[in-house]
């Protein structure tokens, strides 16, 4: 039996399948976001590790043995650990916004932007995590000196189930320390922490074994045996090998706390207009090209929580059935954590447009979706100059789970959007990665399920609403940047 074990943002997720990809038992642990400033989150490792732990010790109580587990997570986010194995300070994570002028100062100590894609394969981002170490030198300077070790949220807790101190391409493509077309990390982008005792992770293939739990933690959860270790791979790249994402040429969406719109590719070609990422896949020799939206489903948490306790979301979307497109001339612009693609604007901000003393609540949910199906849309268009971009896409995440979701999409967008039989995201393609370190014939895990077309009339009044909905980002963006001043 093969497990993906996920280090993600709101919750800490382990899935278990057979040799045939059934699933066979899975949970959940939910875990703290702190949020100290505007723009600020963070969260503690420690908690993650709490969880893993507590999961694993779920499945053997089930009598679950386990012959491997690979790790997947979260992106960006920064861990410092001390020379004595502590956690230095708060992971500062993924969608963080504080490192604006650290992006700046590191851009300009490579030679500029253009040289930076050159080098690097991407810009360097407010979300990567060569600022937010740059952050923690700039301003916790103790806190710098004291750390020996950066790790990424998986590699973490790799770390803590084997003492295997490493990292793989498709996490260490996001860091703004590695050179994505060599494969290797980037010394002279890492000069710039020269005066640290920080050590860089060694990189290891993704579906590389890493260890294996020792004895002692195996007798702590309750584990009938010791489970390998496989190195995994970021969340993004584990949820594309988790939907058939495999081979050349393949597009698949992601609906979760952030959404992605990714296409894999056999060729090095990276965006040197900066919006869209290459990073590299957790299948050998290949990459994929992502579209980020910072605000997916985290967009109508946020209205599910502006709105009132007690709602939950089934119904919530339930009740936006039946409202017609663009309601009312009703918009949402879903930059709740800044935006990456296109804009990569750490300013950009939400914003509920078109309102009257006659907005119905059904018709501010549909905004909502359509705010982010907007979003959506300008990612596959973004990545349409670098790719011939397919017409079908799967999709994933939980935002999938809604019907009224998906049909928004796929008008907007005007694709076909496949769901798959198993919708279990970067857990689901962790555990293929630790059947693929055993030569399991993970290709006939996953399968299509369902198809949904675009909703025929609803495309015309969708072409009018990209138009409006993008006029309305660049009427706005100027005022944007002025939302600083007000901020506390």
């Amino acid at each position: 039996m093969y497990a993906g074990l996920d280090i993600g943002t709101t919750s800490i997720k382990l899935i278990v399948v057979d040799e045939d990809g059934k699933i066979i038992f899975k949970d959940a642990q939910g875990v703290k976001l702190y949020s100290p400033k505007s723009g600020w989150y963070e969260q503690n490792p420690n908690d993650w590790w709490d969880a893993a732990k507590k999961l694993l010790s779920n499945a053997a109580k089930e009598g679950i043995e386990i012959k491997a587990i690979g790790l997947t997570g979260q992106m960006h986010s920064l861990v410092l650990v001390d020379v004595n194995g502590n956690v230095v300070r708060p992971a500062i994570l993924w969608n963080d916004q504080r490192c604006y002028d650290e992006t700046i100062q590191l851009t300009q100590s490579l030679g500029g932007e253009e040289r930076v894609i050159d080098e690097l394969g991407n810009p360097i981002l407010t979300g990567f995590t060569a600022p937010k170490l740059l952050w923690v030198k700039n301003n916790e300077y103790e806190n710098y000196k004291s750390s020996v070790l950066f790790m990424l949220p998986k590699d973490f807790i790799a770390w803590k189930l084997s003492g295997s101190i490493h990292t793989e391409p498709s996490d260490a493509s996001a860091t703004s320390l590695f050179d994505v077309k060599n494969n290797t990390w980037s010394q002279r982008a890492f000069e710039i922490f020269s005066d640290s005792s920080i050590k860089l992770p060694k990189i290891l293939p993704s579906d590389a074994i890493v260890g294996q739990i020792p004895q002692s933690l195996a007798n702590e959860l309750g584990l009938k045996n010791r489970p390998y270790i496989v190195a995994g791979g970021a969340d993004n790249a584990c949820a594309l090998l988790g939907m058939g994402g495999l081979k050349e040429n393949q597009m698949v969406l992601s609906l979760g706390t952030s959404g992605t719109v990714i296409v894999t590719t056999k060729e090095y070609k990276p965006d040197f207009t900066g919006r869209v990422h290459t990073f590299r896949h957790v299948i050998n020799d290949m990459y994929y090209h992502m579209g980020v939206i910072l605000s997916a489903t985290y967009s109508l948490d946020w209205y599910l929580n502006l709105i009132g306790k007690g709602k939950d979301v089934e119904s919530v979307v339930q009740e936006a059935e039946g409202t017609l497109p663009c309601e009312n001339g009703v918009f949402f612009l879903p930059y709740l954590s800044g935006e990456r693609t296109p804009h990569r604007n750490p300013d950009a901000r939400g914003v509920l447009f078109g309102l009257s003393g006659n907005t119905a609540q059904k018709t501010i949910t549909r905004a909502v979706l359509e705010g982010v199906a907007f979003a959506m849309n300008d990612c596959k268009d973004a990545l349409s100059d670098l790719d011939n971009v397919p017409q079908i896409a799967r999709i994933t995440g939980g935002g999938s789970k809604s019907q009224l979701w998906l049909k928004i999409i796929a008008s907007i967008s005007n694709l076909t959007l496949q769901t798959m039989q198993k919708n279990e995201g970067a857990a689901f393609g962790a555990a293929m990665l630790g059947g693929m370190a055993f030569k399991a014939d993970v290709e006939k895990w996953n399968n299509v399920q369902e198809q949904i077309n675009p909703v025929e009339e609803w495309t015309e009044p969708y072409k009018k609403g990209v138009r409006y909905y993008r006029t309305l980002y660049t009427t706005l963006k100027e005022l944007m940047s002025q939302t600083r001043e007000f901020e506390r």
